[in-house]
Order: C-alpha cells, then structure tokens, then sequence
C-alpha cells in the first residue's frame, strides 16, 4: 500500500484510540465520584462537566474525520468522485452507519449530562436524570467497544 494513502487511512483509527481512551476516563467518573466529598467533588463535577462538552466536539470532529479520510482514500484508490466517495460501501457501510448512529447516542448523553447540570444548579430534584445519563453511558461504552471491533475488520480488510 502507498505510504500516504497508509496514513490517510490509519488517522481515523489512531484519533479514535485517544478519544476512545477519554471517553473511558470520563465514565469512570461514576466510580471515582462517589469516593469524593465536598470542594474536591464539586471540583471534579465540575471537571467532568468540561471534559464531556470537549468530548462531544470531538465525538463529531471523529466521526468527521472517519468520512473524510474514507472519502481520500477511495478518491485516491478508486478514481471516483467524492458524492461517490462520501457514500462507503460494504463493511465499511456498517462501520459508517454505526457512527452515525454513535453521534445520535451520543448527543442524547450530552443533552442528558446538561439536563442533570440545569436541574442541580436550580436545585430541582435531579437524582432520575443522573440514573439516565449513566446508563445511558453504559449502553455508548458497550456500543464504542463493538464498533471499535467493526473498524478494526474493516481496517484488516483494507490493508490486506
């Protein structure tokens, strides 16, 4: 395989690690909060409440970069035109729509992570919104891992 169409196609995966591996962080918050008290919870509330806007972004920026780096390297591979390109195909069609579907999960963690925030701050009762957003977070981690497995098929089956 030519170097650069190597590179093109190893930056989705490579960006994906590092995301993924905060994002396990970031759920780990569960355990780790209930052991704090106090200025050093509400500091780390606070923290977690940062890292998961900045992981939404990025979440997007991903699933952004996965199409792109797909759209080049068929582009430059398959002589096709980028309408072609941006329509993947074949296992690639499943990984691609499991992204999709990954960005809608998880804008719906987002937006319940911010519900919770909105209903603590103006001291409502917040408890049931908390439990959402948390096993909403699992289901997204169970979902991230099979999908990373998806794109790991997918990406044996290109460099092979």
């Amino acid at each position: 395989m030519d170097p650069t169409n190597l590179v093109i196609i190893l930056l989705h995966p490579i960006a994906a690690l590092a995301v993924i591996g905060w994002m396990i962080k970031q759920h780990r918050w569960r355990q780790r909060g209930r052991l704090m008290k106090g200025g050093e919870r509400k500091a780390a509330v606070t923290s977690h409440e940062r890292d998961g806007e900045r992981l939404y972004v990025l979440a997007w920026l991903l699933v952004f970069g996965g199409f792109t780096a797909n759209a080049v390297y068929r582009i430059r591979t398959e002589n096709i035109s980028l309408p072609e390109a941006l329509m993947p195909s074949g296992a690639g069609g499943l990984h691609a729509g499991g992204g999709l579907l990954g960005l809608a999960l998880i804008t719906i963690l987002w937006r319940k992570g911010r519900m919770t925030r909105d209903l603590r701050n103006s001291g409502e009762s917040w408890a049931l919104e908390k439990q959402r957003h948390g096993r909403a977070s699992d289901a997204i981690m169970v979902l991230i891992g099979l999908h990373a497995f998806l794109g790991f098929l997918w990406l044996i089956q290109l460099l092979t």
